[in-house]
């Protein structure tokens, strides 16, 4: 099952997702339309986390489409050692991963 949720802002789903005093990795990626993430898995918990763009993510054998245009902030939480894979359908994606 795909994890997610809406936050009102970018600051609120920071202050929601990340754990105070705690290291986080955090990576901002920008990528054009067509760009495929093929399946992959890491040992440690990630979260995707966008403010606009279309695209789709699957994960053990769930396919979700997202399409974010109204100013709130969308967090997919996948748990470690969880497949998923990601396709931009817009002309562009930027978003952040971030893994702890």
């Amino acid at each position: 099952m795909i994890k997610y949720v809406h936050y009102p802002s970018l600051e609120d789903a920071f202050e929601s997702t990340m754990e105070k005093d705690y290291d986080h990795v955090l990576i901002r990626h920008a990528y054009p339309k067509g760009r495929r993430i093929y399946p992959h898995r890491h040992e440690a918990h990630e979260w995707i986390i966008a403010t606009h763009g279309h695209f789709k993510v699957e994960s053990e054998g769930e396919e979700k489409e997202f399409k974010l245009d109204t100013g709130k902030t969308l967090v997919i939480h996948y748990p470690a050692g969880t497949e998923h894979r990601l396709t931009v359908l817009s002309d562009i994606l930027e978003y952040f991963v971030m893994r702890s």
